[in-house]
């Protein structure tokens, strides 16, 4: 439906008169294609991505890379990636470069410090939101590695926008791993490009654990040693330490680059298995594999199988059945915090009151994902209690109303599957969701969903 980026308030119903039965195919990870494409940049040879994702995220993460000297080029949803042109004192770039990460939180933290690797200083900025976002913790680790951060408005700087200038060297540090895995996956990620590589110890346990093995598991494809080492009489390999509490990788790398088919985004999966789940019909994904998964939202079909809906994988795809009741559930989901949303709806409909927990960090999202999400699920009737990091949604019958997306991609997804069960759902600035999902609308058409302008 091309008319619906031009709206900014668009009525859901749900006309379907069955019961939900439709099997679909859904597009690769948004969280594997943003660190295949450092990586792919930072590789001597070319790499081909396969059953990439088209979203607005991709393209802003495309565009800067692009300025800063990588190519690519599409085929369908296959991308060839050729990585930065290298010189003896670092990777060569125009002066006065001004790198804009738009609305992407993930883009802008991965590009930060890849930024310290080139010869001159880059400046970085971001949408009006995106730079009000803190980065102060990823800001203060790139200064003990030796780069400059300055920024226009604030010293020291804590958000965008900033100007970095390298060099960039390698050593120890200490950093929390409690306000986000990505400034953890940011340094990892450009780890054995430093002289002298990179150790970091985590003050604190590191929320999105499962991110953090991502990039580790990515970084091993492109060639690049993770390295295991024995400190203070503790197994520190990456892959085994407690908790992913210690890295180490060595410097003067080589990255080379690979084929590689993005697995389907687990997040995207969830809002079809919730409406499974919400309908108390049938959804089959075609191309999706959580048990093959490295990302934590793959998990979320146990949590909906808690709460009473039937899980299966045959040959043709991975089902969610439905149930006649859904059952409150408490769970931590510090390990898919992207899917929070999604089960926040799903429990609207619940008997009984569920917990989320483990989930502080959705505070610093496109949105607070904790208190905006209660705000706009109130506006139903539902009885929603906060605190810095607990959501819990006592289930009832929610009632129509005009709910506000609060330029967040997953709050719109996440809402618009309340109109399966409560007709006339209104969703304002609807078009948010072509930073993740752009064809998400139409998915819904194809559910039984009408949708028209409100």
């Amino acid at each position: 439906m091309k008319y619906l980026g031009l709206r900014k308030v668009i009525k859901l119903n749900y006309s379907r008169k069955d019961k939900l039965d439709k099997t679909i195919t859904l597009p690769g990870s948004k969280y594997l294609a943003n660190r295949l494409l450092i990586l792919a940049a930072l590789s001597e040879s070319r790499t081909r991505l396969n059953n990439m994702p088209h979203n607005e995220d991709i393209d802003t993460s495309i565009e800067g890379l692009s300025a800063l000297g990588a190519r690519f080029v599409w085929q369908g949803d296959q991308l060839d990636c050729y990585g930065f042109k290298s010189a003896a004192n670092g990777y060569q770039v125009e002066e006065n470069l001004n790198i804009n990460s738009s609305h992407s939180g993930s883009f802008s933290r991965f590009v930060t410090p890849l930024l310290a690797l080139f010869d001159n200083k880059i400046a970085l900025s971001g949408s009006d939101k995106m730079n009000t976002r803190p980065m102060a913790e990823l800001f203060r680790a790139l200064e003990s590695l030796g780069v400059t951060i300055t920024s226009p408005n604030k010293s020291p700087a804590s958000t965008l926008p900033v100007e970095v200038a390298g060099p960039i060297h390698g050593g120890v540090i200490e950093m929390q791993g409690s306000t986000s895995s990505q400034y953890i996956s940011a340094l990892l990620m450009i780890a054995g490009k430093l002289d002298q590589g990179l150790e970091i110890k985590l003050t604190t346990e590191p929320v999105s654990r499962p991110y953090l093995q991502m990039t580790l598991d990515l970084l091993k494809q492109f060639g690049v040693e993770v390295g295991a080492d024995v400190k203070d009489d503790v197994e520190a390999d990456v892959e085994v330490n407690n908790g992913l509490r210690y890295f180490k990788i060595p410097g003067n790398q080589k990255y080379l680059g690979i084929n590689y088919d993005v697995e389907s985004d687990p997040s995207s999966a969830s809002y079809f298995l919730a409406a499974a789940a919400i309908s108390g019909g049938h959804i089959c994904i075609s191309n999706f594999h959580p048990e093959n998964s490295v990302q934590g939202e793959a998990l979320f079909a146990t949590v909906l199988e808690s709460m009473g809906c039937k899980i299966w994988q045959d040959e043709q795809g991975y089902h969610c059945q439905g149930p006649e009741i859904l059952k409150a559930v408490t769970v931590d989901m510090g390990d898919m915090p992207d899917v929070a949303q999604t089960l926040a709806v799903v429990a609207c409909f619940a008997e009984g009151s569920t917990l989320i927990t483990n989930i502080a960090n959705l505070a610093f999202k496109e949105s607070n994902r904790i208190e905006d999400t209660a705000t706009e699920i109130r506006k139903t009737g539902i009885k929603v209690i906060t605190s810095k990091d607990t959501l819990e949604i006592t289930g009832g019958q929610p009632r129509a109303a005009t709910l506000d997306t609060h330029d967040d991609h997953r709050m719109a997804m996440s809402l618009g599957l309340l109109a399966l069960k409560v007709d006339n759902i209104q969703i304002r600035d609807q078009q948010v969701v072509a930073k993740s999902f752009p064809t998400y609308w139409q998915y819904l058409e194809q559910l039984g969903y009408s949708l028209e302008q409100a």
